[in-house]
């Protein structure tokens, strides 16, 4: 619900995130990937955290890898990825990479929606 100040809930907004290196739309998905991450029960909490911080605009996308938390948060994650990825058989990955590239051609197909 919309307050007065244009907040919708503590560290979040009413409007998308505003890169100005990204179009409108790309904006409007990054506001909608980071509310994502920030209500995931499965997400660490400082990976919430990071997108609680750029939500409330209390730090720019561009300057998360320069925050310490930010950092940590980031790297830890890709770090699980990479582990992950490691353990996958080459079958797995093989169908992983499948489907990224099937998803890729039917939005260029739909006009990159």
């Amino acid at each position: 619900m919309n307050s007065s100040n244009g907040f919708t809930a503590p560290g979040d907004r009413g409007y998308p995130v505003e890169d100005k290196d990204l179009t409108q739309e790309q904006n409007e998905h990054l506001t909608r990937s980071l509310r994502a991450v920030r209500s995931s029960a499965s997400a660490p909490p400082a990976l919430q955290d990071l997108a609680r911080k750029v939500l409330g605009g209390r730090l720019e996308l561009k300057d998360a890898l320069d925050d310490p938390s930010g950092f940590r948060a980031l790297t830890d994650g890709l770090s699980g990825m990479r582990e992950s990825w490691r353990s996958m058989s080459p079958q797995d990955r093989q169908a992983v990479r499948t489907e990224v590239e099937e998803k890729a051609a039917e939005k260029e197909a739909d006009g990159g929606r």
